[in-house]
């Protein structure tokens, strides 16, 4: 949502804009994560990181002694692939530049990339392609009350 309020506020006209907007978003949210570690504060933040921000949420949370969970959902391609179509027509346009003419092949190579990345941190991974988004939720706050 950080991301959209950019997006509504600055608008873009190209993917270098878009993902320019989405840098600025990230770090705003490893701004708020510095305070609330200073505050002791719990914080969830989710977005696709990539692995110099996990580094940067690392040093953060080791030099305040915050505890990090890192979720990793993992699916099907396909099946990723599917619900990214279906998600189109009703997605914010922050989230629509890399263009509604998506392959699959080019949907599977970016989603390679992504899980390419080192994830710094020890991940509990969950394989969400059977799953819908109340069941992610449900194993990973089971998860966390473990």
């Amino acid at each position: 949502s950080i991301k959209e309020t950019y997006v509504d506020k600055y608008g873009f006209t190209s993917r270098e804009e878009n993902r320019a907007l989405s840098i600025k978003a990230v770090d705003f949210m490893i701004d708020a994560l510095t305070r609330f570690v200073k505050n002791g504060s719990d914080i969830i933040l989710e977005a696709n990181f990539r692995t110099d921000e996990l580094e940067r949420i690392k040093t953060i949370c080791d030099n305040g002694n915050a505890e990090v969970t890192l979720f990793v959902l993992r699916g099907d391609i396909n099946v990723l692939y599917q619900r990214f179509l279906d998600r189109l027509p009703t997605r914010h346009k922050a989230h629509t530049s890399i263009g509604l003419e998506q392959s699959v092949d080019k949907f599977a190579s970016y989603i390679n990339e992504l899980r390419n990345e080192d994830v710094v941190f020890l991940p509990i991974i969950i394989n969400a392609t059977e799953l819908n988004q109340d069941e992610v939720l449900e194993k990973a706050l089971n998860y966390l009350k473990k």
